[in-house]
């Protein structure tokens, strides 16, 4: 199977380092109030027009990148899988305004990617609407940590796993299923493999 995956708060935390840099560049632009923490929009958190978020992330999000680390076994979950005979694609909204340079988002994903050693077979970044981009790769499993992500590529008829976090706790619809850890993720993965394999020879007969 072809394996969709999101990055950002879906193997890794990013968005506990990318606060730590917002608070400093707010700090240093203007200290405007905290509006609201419990969101991955930085427009609510302080208020920031377009203008700001673009020149927070030219300013900080290299540097921030360099902190981001993946979750508890993402290495070798994805090990396993690949073992299995999978295939991982990494479907990423990572662009070049965030990262101030052209082809910046890829070369940088790329090297966190080598640094911890975190396999997969395909790279797809900027991509701001992933169901088409689900449909175009031919995924057949998807994980991502947006309820509107995971909406969207479930329309699709496509097996899809929420990566949970406390921006989505309380998300609940029954053509999502919830992955609070890569060994559940692992799980999900083997059962629905296996079930697709018992339909297939169901099928047959």
């Amino acid at each position: 199977m072809r394996i969709g995956l999101d990055i950002d708060d879906t193997i890794c935390n990013t968005h506990f380092v990318l606060m730590k840099y917002a608070l400093k560049y707010n700090e240093e632009h203007g200290n405007k109030p905290l509006l609201k923490y419990d969101t991955n929009d930085f427009s609510k958190v302080f208020g920031w027009n377009d203008e700001e978020v673009n020149a927070f992330f030219r300013t900080y999000y290299l540097e921030a990148l360099k902190e981001i680390e993946p979750k508890f076994g993402v290495k070798e979950t994805l090990e396993k899988i690949r073992k299995d005979g999978h295939e991982i694609v990494f479907i990423t909204i990572r662009n070049d305004r965030e990262c101030a340079g052209e082809n910046e988002a890829r070369r940088i994903t790329e090297e966190w990617l080598n640094k911890y050693e975190i396999p997969y077979d395909e790279l797809h970044v900027a991509i701001f609407d992933k169901q088409a981009c689900c449909k175009e790769q031919k995924i057949d499993v998807f994980m991502d940590d947006s309820e509107k992500n995971c909406l969207k590529v479930s329309d699709l008829g496509i097996k899809t796993m929420i990566a949970m976090n406390c921006f989505n706790l309380s998300f609940e619809n029954e053509k999502v299923e919830k992955i609070y850890t890569m060994d559940d993720f692992y799980e999900a993965v083997t059962a629905y493999q296996k079930r697709l394999r018992e339909k297939e020879t169901m099928d047959e007969r």
